[in-house]
């Protein structure tokens, strides 16, 4: 995984979202790679440049053809009458497989979606809500906002208000507060997140490690993911690094919640480690 810990970042570093999210594949297959993937998303790139070369300074006209071909050419499904949520489904994460699959779920979506805007230089944000994320942009004095799982429906301000006041149960306008703004690193983090999450709820201790890897590239500091990391390698057998990661956490987090269960865990193995040797 080194090599690609060091390929992501430096994706990252040039805040390249569209191979820096193809790479996250790794994770699956350490021997994935991105070539084939990268020429069918620039490819539809070209082709979203030709639909709206007469009209590249038409706002609208732009995000229309970045729909006509995601949702039409490409074949992604987001949001329809077939669309169900399954929360442990890997396929509807990794981009290459969204791009076979034509699945994806809201997170996969944006982040494709976000590739489009970052292609065809328009000046974004992307907000990330409860189970949901946006693309604001803004046409002259005000500001509208693209659903990227709906087809790329554009909203206006007061749509936003409204199905987000309706969606969160509040009854005052949405503040700013209740989203956020999200980066490149931030999106393909929380791609990664998720599949570790998927992965170690499906008991696949080699996946999930090499989630918490690429995590650990760009979260060098997290304690967390120490900790992760030595129970996966509990799970696989690595008894030596298992206690070497659950040592280290105990000594950045003495306080946590969970010391108690991770120091009798230490002890466990540590008795394994000497019937082993």
């Amino acid at each position: 995984m080194h090599t690609a810990k060091a390929e992501l970042l430096d994706c990252l570093e040039k805040n390249n979202l569209l191979e820096s999210s193809l790479l996250v594949g790794q994770v699956q297959d350490s021997a994935f790679t991105i070539k084939r993937y990268l020429e069918t998303i620039q490819s539809a790139i070209e082709q979203v440049r030709y639909r709206c070369k007469n009209h590249s300074h038409d706002l609208i006209n732009v995000i229309d053809a970045i729909n006509h071909v995601v949702f039409r050419t490409l074949g992604v499904e987001g949001k329809s009458d077939r669309y169900k949520q399954v929360i442990d489904d890997p396929n509807r994460y990794y981009l290459h497989l969204v791009l076979e699959k034509k699945v994806a779920s809201p997170l996969a979506v944006a982040i494709l979606y976000c590739i489009f805007a970052d292609a065809m230089g328009l000046t974004y944000e992307c907000l990330a809500l409860p189970s949901y994320y946006l693309i604001r942009l803004q046409s002259g004095a005000a500001d509208f906002y693209v659903d990227v799982f709906d087809g790329g429906k554009i909203l206006s301000q007061e749509d936003f208000q409204k199905r987000f006041k309706s969606a969160l149960h509040k009854s005052r306008m949405l503040s700013a507060n209740l989203f956020e703004k999200v980066t490149t690193t931030q999106l393909v983090a929380r791609l990664i997140q998720q599949l570790k999450h998927i992965y170690i709820l499906k008991s696949q201790a080699v996946e999930a490690l090499r989630a918490v890897e690429l995590l650990t590239a760009l979260f060098p500091e997290n304690p967390e993911l120490t900790r992760d990391r030595g129970i996966l390698y509990c799970e696989m057998e690595c008894f030596s690094k298992a206690v070497d990661d659950l040592k280290k956490y105990l000594e950045k987090r003495p306080q946590a919640e969970d010391v108690q269960e991770i120091k009798k865990l230490t002890q466990m193995l540590k008795g394994y480690r000497e019937i082993v040797n």
